[in-house]
């Protein structure tokens, strides 16, 4: 498994109401798209946008809120199934 650093662009975005956590996230995961599923699962809460609104997808899901990169380190181990590793839930 590879390790990935998931960095929120703009937290100040009003799409971050639909997560509990707008911090960077530290991912153990096969591939950025499920390290963003993996982060959407552990962060994602209801928000109470507007009706008729639309819903839009997650934050964690959408690069234009969210930069991925593959990281190399130490700390974290990639043996082991996708998850969470840093905030630690």
């Amino acid at each position: 498994m590879s390790i990935w650093k998931l960095t929120p662009v703009d937290p100040s975005d009003p799409s971050w109401r639909a997560s509990s956590y707008c911090g960077a996230v530290v991912v153990r995961a096969t591939n950025e798209r499920i390290a963003r599923r993996t982060a959407a699962r552990a962060f994602s809460i209801a928000s109470r946008f507007p009706p008729r609104a639309g819903i839009s997808p997650p934050p964690w899901l959408r690069p234009s809120l969210v930069r991925a990169e593959s990281i190399t380190s130490p700390l974290y181990a990639p043996d082991g199934g996708p998850e969470v590793l840093e905030p630690k839930l």
